[in-house]
């Protein structure tokens, strides 16, 4: 089978949604598949229904006043975000 846009076997975009919200202070996190790991500030801008692993387009801007709790990546702001499931 032919995946076009694909990544080493992943289906097209260019990150993953993951819950982190098990996690003291965390919440939603992106995975970019570079392997970076982003706090998105304004998700539900764009998803109103969350699920784990929903391969996701994504644009954003690294934001340098914002500190997370949860400590695992940059906090960034989304400029596009769409699902590509």
């Amino acid at each position: 089978m032919l995946c076009v846009g694909c990544v080493d076997g992943l289906r097209p975009g260019n990150a993953t949604l993951l819950d982190y919200t098990g996690l003291d202070g965390c919440g939603w996190v992106i995975e970019a598949d570079e392997g970076a790991v982003l706090e998105p500030l304004n998700l539900g801008e764009f998803i109103s229904d969350p699920d784990p692993g929903m391969r996701l387009r994504v644009e954003y801007e690294e934001e340098s006043d914002y500190f997370s709790i949860c400590m695992v990546g940059p906090m960034v702001t989304l400029l596009a975000c769409e699902s590509m499931d």
